[in-house]
């Protein structure tokens, strides 16, 4: 594997990809709200906020993201106002009330990630890894005492890297029947303690 560089954000040219990116990862989850793949993916690239995502390249491109929440924001803002200016208003009300479901809340002294996706072809080479490393950095920067994330039960891969990286389950949680809607049914909150 070439060497990975680990930044704070993105920049314009680099929207469209990592929009692509973020939105094959979770475009199960995420596509009940926008009922079409090009609406999910256009608003999605709209609403990625490059301050609150940590940017992993190799050889000058995007191999993977890691966002995080911060000052009431996550990695894509997808609040009344965003989904608005791409959607009609039904169709932001209807967004607004599929994606509260998958909302996530900020917590004192802990950086909540939103989100880490890496390229399918670079899968295996360690840069989820990499990501996690760098939240772990950006936490205590920030001087939070913990990393806490949560992943799907359609995940078991991602959750064996949590785990393997020291993250520990605090929580889960089941959708129902509405597990059919997003794709999956459980998911774990798992949280990592900083040492100083």
């Amino acid at each position: 594997m070439n060497a990975v560089q680990i930044d704070l954000g993105f920049d314009e040219s680099e929207r469209e990809h990592i929009g692509a990116l973020y939105w094959e990862a979770f475009r199960r989850k995420l596509r009940p709200a926008f009922g079409d793949d090009a609406v999910g993916l256009r608003v999605i690239r709209a609403a990625m906020r490059s301050d609150r995502m940590l940017v992993a390249r190799s050889e000058g491109g995007v191999v993977g993201v890691c966002g995080f929440h911060a000052d009431g924001t996550g990695a894509v803002e997808l609040s009344m106002k965003s989904l608005r200016s791409h959607l009609s208003t039904g169709g932001a009300l209807r967004a607004a009330l599929v994606l509260s479901v998958l909302a996530r809340d900020e917590h004192p002294g802990s950086l909540v990630l939103d989100g880490i996706c890496v390229d399918a072809a670079q899968r295996g080479a360690g840069i989820g890894t990499s990501l996690l490393d760098a939240a772990e950095r950006l936490a205590r920067t920030r001087g939070a005492t913990s990393v806490r994330l949560s992943v799907v039960d359609s995940n078991p891969r991602a959750r064996a890297l949590y785990m393997r990286r020291g993250f520990v389950p605090i929580e889960s949680g089941a959708l129902g029947l509405l597990g059919f809607v997003y794709g999956f049914d459980r998911y774990t909150v798992l949280t990592k303690e900083l040492s100083s």
